[in-house]
């Protein structure tokens, strides 16, 4: 999602300051409305043979091609219950974001990304894929001043806040 502007303005994964303020007040560190943390975790001893300014490739295995590479800015150790009871509302394993949450490694790798694939999304949906940059070409191509949008799978979402 990161590598077609699914996220943007993100060009990397957040670091430690961004996470926080996300889990605590829905808030990048400059201030930028984001709610829910856009992390990438590891495992302990993939991070500590990582450091800042060190080049890594993101490496998917189901389609055994790198999507993208990160130059490491920071990594970080999060209070996994901390961000789910702030994000979820909850602790629950039951939640899918809870678990997900749960599952992923205990530390944290932040820093900007350079697209090397699309990782498959052209393929997978032909001719109706577009990317955000040029769904918004389509709609001021077409004069739309109005556009409404539902996502009826794993909506981001946060109650009572």
């Amino acid at each position: 999602m990161m590598g077609i502007g699914g996220f943007t303005p993100l060009d990397g994964f957040m670091t430690h300051s961004d996470w926080q303020g996300v889990c605590d007040g829905m808030k990048m560190a400059n201030g930028l409305f984001w709610p829910i943390p856009i992390t990438l975790s590891t495992d302990e001893v993939t991070a500590k043979n990582l450091n800042a300014g060190d080049d890594v490739a993101l490496f998917d295995p189901e389609r055994d091609e790198i999507l993208a590479t990160m130059k490491v800015t920071e990594k970080y150790s999060i209070d996994k219950a901390h961000e789910c009871m702030m994000v979820y509302k909850t602790t629950e394993d039951e939640h899918p974001g809870v678990k997900m949450v749960m599952a992923q490694g205990p530390c944290n790798l932040a820093g900007p990304i350079k697209v090397l694939s699309l990782g498959g999304f052209p393929e997978e949906y032909g001719d109706q894929f577009m990317t955000p940059a040029q769904t918004r070409a389509e709609f001021e191509k077409r004069g739309w001043k109005s556009v409404a949008a539902f996502q009826t799978r794993n909506p981001m979402h946060q109650i009572g806040r």
